[in-house]
C-alpha cells in the first residue's frame, strides 16, 4: 500500500512537468514566408565576389548566356570579356525546360578563373506558356542578375 501511494504521488507531481515540455521543431508562432519562396542564391566567397571586375560568360542553353552577357554589360562596375584568360571570374550554368511542369530551370555558377573556386551560385525556376520560352529565359536572366546584385550588396555590408 505504501508503494502504491508513493507511485500515485510521483504521478501527480510529474503530470504538470510532462505538459510543460513540448516539441520544438521550429520557431514558435506564425512564420511569414518570403515573397519569392526559399532563398535560391548562395555566396560561397564574398571577398572574391566583391573583387570581381571582369567576367567571361560560357555558353548556356536557351541563349541564357547571351541574355546574361547583355544584362551584365549594363552593370557599370563589371566588364564582360570575350576570352576566359582575361577574366577574373567565369559564369557557367545550365538551363533547361521542364515541359510537364511548364517551367524553365536555370542554374548559374560563378567561379574564380584562376583557382576554379566557387564564388556564387543561383537556381531559378520561371514558369512559361504563356509567356513563351524565350521570354521565360529573359525573366530567368533578370532574376539571376537581381539576385547577384542583392548578394553583392549583402557582401559589401559585411
Amino acid at each position: 500500500m505504501k508503494h502504491l501511494m508513493w507511485s500515485l504521488a510521483i504521478c501527480l507531481v510529474s503530470i504538470p512537468l510532462l505538459h510543460a515540455q513540448r516539441p520544438t521543431l521550429g520557431p514558435s508562432g506564425p512564420v511569414s514566408p518570403s515573397e519569392r519562396g526559399p532563398v535560391s542564391m548562395r555566396t560561397a566567397n564574398p571577398r572574391l565576389l566583391l573583387k570581381m571586375r571582369k567576367v567571361y560568360v560560357q555558353r548556356i542553353d536557351h541563349n541564357l548566356n547571351e541574355i546574361l552577357t547583355d544584362d551584365l554589360a549594363h552593370v557599370s562596375w563589371l566588364k564582360v570579356v570575350k576570352k576566359p584568360s582575361e577574366a577574373d571570374a567565369i559564369v557557367r550554368g545550365t538551363c533547361f525546360s521542364l515541359r510537364r511542369l511548364k517551367s524553365l530551370h536555370a542554374e548559374v555558377y560563378i567561379t574564380d578563373s584562376v583557382s576554379g573556386a566557387s564564388i556564387w551560385q543561383d537556381v531559378v525556376r520561371v514558369p512559361y506558356g504563356p509567356p513563351e520560352l524565350s521570354k521565360a529565359a529573359d525573366n530567368a536572366a533578370a532574376r539571376v542578375l537581381a539576385d547577384l546584385k542583392q548578394s553583392i550588396h549583402l557582401a559589401s555590408r559585411r
